[in-house]
């Protein structure tokens, strides 16, 4: 909410020999595939089965795969949520020596603080179990093998976007993170809470803010923007083919009355054009527009824009970032950004004939893991709805 070698467990007397790291296309197929991963992603994927979470994190077992069998030892969550990735990663790689984890929102920090503990403490008690362990031929050691470092958390009350400055008041150079996971967009505990007023399916305060240091709430964006700049936000975020209406029909309730609640909002947009039985493409004819709303609340799209180049600066050479996106404006930008740091031209408006000039191909920085999205599969489609939309993309850095 980035890894070279292999999987190495700090302070045991065995280590396990890295693996060849696969292509980007075999990885992909691996992750399409739901192939068998190492026996300490599974035990992570088994610790996470938690009932007690406000979230459930999606793509868990792809994102597990992602970073199998490689040395993690320094990992940034980006958004670290209630901690259900980060959770998982941490009882995956007990060799793992530092966290980082950045959220805006108080609630994920008190949320996700304990579990991280937690599975912290699990992941060194296992390693150790594994480290008594010896076959019954050999030899005692002549000396206990030194004790499994403790883990340095870091949970930083902060937007992904500000990741350059935090990561260096840490003492974290560029170039010394082995993973970076990004989860965008809103979080079940965000659209589950009606206070916080991302739920159009839910009655309360008009605020979408995922955090404190949001410049503004919704309610203020509907009531305050001019007619013009609310249609913007809706066709440009929202992707709202309506957008002159609905914005036409906010601006016509609140002159009337304040919309001060998501009921309003969603009785000042009225029945669409078109729209069957209250829902439009399989979708509430409300979620475009609360979408663009929200974007536009929390500059998502900006802040995505932002961390993507920090994020890449940030992790060492064969370090992985992976970013799950659930619409169509993230997931452009996010391939967008992975294929210029891939050393890919960006697409021509028109096509160039051989004699004109080419552009310019931009440093080739990192590798593409994931060369097609990596989508939910159909069970967990089935036990988690919110997970339909999701995509991962994963590159390498060289």
């Amino acid at each position: 909410m980035g890894i070279a070698g292999g999987l190495v467990r700090t302070g045991a007397r065995a280590i396990v020999p890295p693996r060849p790291n696969l292509p980007g296309g075999g990885l992909g197929r691996r992750l399409r595939a739901g192939a068998s991963t190492s026996s300490a992603t599974n035990e992570a994927r088994a610790g996470e089965d938690d009932g007690d979470a406000p979230h459930v994190p999606v793509l868990m077992r792809q994102v597990l795969d992602a970073f199998d069998g490689r040395s993690l030892r320094c990992y940034v969550d980006g958004t670290m949520g209630a901690g259900g990735h980060a959770s998982a990663i941490i009882r995956a790689h007990p060799e793992l020596r530092t966290f980082v984890g950045f959220d805006v929102d108080p609630l994920a920090h008190s949320i996700a603080r304990p579990r991280l503990e937690a599975a912290a403490t699990e992941s060194r008690a296992s390693t150790s179990g594994r480290d008594g362990e010896s076959p019954t031929t050999a030899p005692p050691p002549p000396t206990p093998p030194p004790p499994t470092p403790p883990l340095r958390i870091h949970t930083v009350q902060s937007n992904f976007r500000h990741m350059r400055e935090r990561l260096a008041e840490l003492d974290l150079a560029e170039g010394g993170v082995d993973a970076i996971l990004m989860d965008l967009g809103v979080s079940s505990m965000h659209l589950d809470t009606p206070e916080r007023g991302f739920s159009f399916m839910n009655d309360g305060p008009l605020d979408m803010r995922m955090g404190p240091s949001a410049k503004m709430s919704a309610a203020n964006l509907v009531n305050e923007w001019p007619e013009e700049e609310i249609a913007r936000v809706i066709r440009d975020y929202g992707e709202e083919k309506h957008w002159r209406l609905l914005a036409r029909r906010i601006c016509s309730a609140r002159g009337v009355a304040p919309i001060e609640t998501t009921r309003q909002l969603v009785d000042a947009l009225g029945r669409i054009p078109g729209v069957k039985k209250g829902r439009s493409g399989g979708i509430h004819p409300a979620t475009r527009t609360f979408q663009g709303i929200r974007i536009a609340v929390n500059e998502e799209l900006a802040a995505v824009e932002e961390a993507i180049p920090a994020a890449v600066d940030a992790l060492a050479p064969g370090g992985r970032l992976a970013i799950i996106t659930f619409h169509s404006l993230e997931d452009k930008l996010v391939k967008r950004a992975f294929r210029t740091f891939a050393g890919i031209a960006p697409a021509s408006d028109r096509p160039l004939s051989a004699w004109e000039p080419q552009p310019e191909l931009p440093p080739k920085i990192v590798k593409l893991v994931t060369r097609k999205p990596i989508v939910a599969d159909e069970d967990e489609v089935g036990g988690n709805a919110r997970s339909r939309s999701a995509k991962l993309r994963v590159c390498e850095k060289l």
